[in-house]
């Protein structure tokens, strides 16, 4: 399944506006463009030296941003044995294309399996839990925006003994709490909560090692070539924890982000342009 890049360089520039409290005047005197200049942009119109003029005051890469604007930094496929992950649609005005991610992860061998959020059908989860003949041991949420809980009622009338885990700032009916540091074990599957709140007050990612590479569920915390947006008052906190808490993983760690398509860390620390260095 190639799951096409969830955000644009437009959708890349009107996040690190929007996180600094920047509207186009003062974005315009900021980096000596014209507000025409800086409206054309957030329209997705590319000017390259426009680009590389605006991507310093937003504190972004201006060579990942051209990257991305020139269709140049999709990340490589990837294929893992014991990860599933399942593509849903949730469209909304203005994006009727919008998809949300769910993963489904089990060490081969073993019957444990662990699911992260749950999307707007989870049919497809149930059957690859129902014909692989595995024991859902658990659901991790990663926040509980409706997009990635939308089809809670289905799962748990399908399974109701599956525990929910869910982030401890963001209480869901029938979750246990989760807390950044927590640590949990199924079978061969070890798992580490990561606090990576800022898209969502009390975001969290999990690190799943047992597989032969790390993986890491990141929700809407961190995209292939983006992030979920973030208000003002949390957003140079959020940048500062996404560096502490996933940027510090290993390279080939799998990143599953709540849209778009898998990444790397590697990947994603040489072409998102929040976090590369020009």
């Amino acid at each position: 399944m190639l799951i096409p890049i969830e955000d644009n360089f437009e959708d890349v520039l009107m996040k690190a506006a929007t996180g600094l409290g920047f509207g186009k005047t003062k974005l315009a005197e900021a980096s000596g463009l014209t507000v025409p200049n800086v409206t054309s942009l957030l329209r997705g119109k590319f000017d390259e030296e426009a680009l590389r003029m605006i991507a310093p005051i937003l504190g972004l890469s201006a060579d990942a941003l051209l990257a991305l604007a020139k269709s140049e930094s999709v990340p490589e496929a990837i294929a893992l044995d014991g990860l599933k992950y399942f593509n849903t649609p949730f469209p909304v005005p203005g994006y009727l294309k919008m998809t949300v991610n769910s993963y489904l992860v089990h060490k081969l061998g073993t019957r444990e399996a662990v699911a992260f959020d749950i999307g707007t059908n989870c049919s497809e989860l149930l059957e690859c839990v129902e014909t692989g003949d595995l024991s859902l041991e658990a659901v991790f949420l990663t926040h509980t925006h409706r997009d990635h809980v939308a089809d809670f009622k289905r799962l748990r009338k399908t399974l109701p003994q599956v525990p929910i885990y869910a982030p401890q700032r963001e209480p869901f009916a029938g979750a246990y709490a989760v807390r950044g540091g927590d640590v949990f074990e199924f079978g061969a599957l070890c798992i580490e909560a990561r606090a990576t709140a800022g898209h969502s007050i009390g975001g969290t990612s999990y690190l799943v090692s047992g597989l032969e590479r790390p993986l890491v569920a990141v929700g809407d915390a961190l995209f292939a070539g983006s992030q979920g947006g973030v208000p003002e008052a949390n957003y140079t906190k959020a940048l500062e924890t996404n560096a502490s808490q996933l940027f510090s993983l290993a390279g080939e760690t799998v990143v599953l982000p709540g849209h778009g398509p898998l990444t790397t860390i590697e990947h994603e620390t040489r072409w998102n342009p929040f976090y590369a260095v020009s």
